[in-house]
């Protein structure tokens, strides 16, 4: 769950209760974390696409960013090789600017993902107090009615209708049941599942 609210690990106030180190955490998101060796292949981030689906009622986490989406910069860092022409050594120059379209031979990504947002925009919960947020929080860990879901994120790398790579990561969530908070959760289930926040 992500927050626009200081939260971590499902709980409010994190400061106080995981330190002062986690005071202005705005929760968790899951990112599928992406390394790519061309292997003497070169190709850009502009080729890069991803997608991802949850295999909750809902779809809740799911999302595509189309080849294109992608830039160069301090979250995708292309690598191209120095002059032994292999990547991950001393002489590589690392492209973090310019047009998406520059060829590398490998690229290393904070990944892609999602979370779900609770109290974000149409949520039916005030949010407004630190017990009415982790009421909120609450619920939210408590989504797909405390059943195990799957989500998924699969990135391309592609040269027109061609499929040059392919890799699929699955992160297994497991709902918190909340007995004293399922009949809150209830009222509240469809307006939530379709709020998240995705990066």
């Amino acid at each position: 769950m992500v927050t626009s609210f200081p939260s971590w690990l499902g709980q409010v106030d994190p400061g106080t209760v995981f330190g002062p180190a986690f005071a202005a955490e705005l929760g968790n998101r899951i990112l599928f974390g992406l390394v790519v060796n061309g292997n003497g292949t070169q190709f850009s981030v502009s080729q890069l696409s991803f997608s991802a689906f949850s295999s909750d009622p809902f779809d809740a986490l799911g999302f595509t960013f189309a080849a294109g989406s992608y830039t160069y910069g301090a979250d995708y860092v292309g690598i191209q090789a120095g002059d032994d022409l292999q990547v991950f050594t001393s002489d590589d120059v690392f492209v973090t600017a310019g047009p998406n379209t520059q060829l590398v031979d490998a690229l290393i990504g904070r990944g892609s993902g999602n979370a779900l947002w609770p109290c974000g925009p149409g949520d039916p919960h005030p949010c407004t107090t630190d017990a009415e947020r982790q009421i909120a929080l609450n619920d939210m860990a408590n989504y797909n009615d405390g059943q195990q879901y799957l989500f998924q994120g699969t990135y391309r790398i592609s040269d027109g209708a061609t499929v040059l790579a392919e890799t699929t990561g699955t992160a297994v969530i497991n709902s918190v049941p909340e007995p004293a908070t399922s009949l809150l959760l209830a009222a509240g289930l469809l307006a939530l599942a379709w709020k998240r926040r995705r990066s």
